[in-house]
């Protein structure tokens, strides 16, 4: 009996295909992820994305000048994060 063996990456495509939420469950847990990536080391040191909920991405400060280094690289960070 032969088997296909699918990539993983396939398999996720498919899935996602067919359950649109899950699609954007794993879109918004990977810009959780790639927080750090985001904004560099240094304000990573100093603030965590927590969720994503409705659209909006929560991030936790420690600060609050990291705050309004955040809202001043708001629409560098989406770009970054899309």
């Amino acid at each position: 009996m032969a088997t296909r063996m699918n990539r993983l990456s396939d398999v996720l495509d498919s899935l996602r295909r067919l359950y649109p939420t899950l699609s954007k469950r794993v879109d918004e847990a990977s810009a959780v992820a790639r927080w750090e990536t985001a904004v560099g080391v240094l304000i990573a040191r100093h603030s965590r994305a927590l969720r994503v909920s409705g659209g909006v991405l929560f991030v936790e400060v420690d600060h609050p000048i990291w705050k309004n280094e955040l809202q001043y690289r708001k629409r560098q960070i989406l770009d970054a994060l899309n």
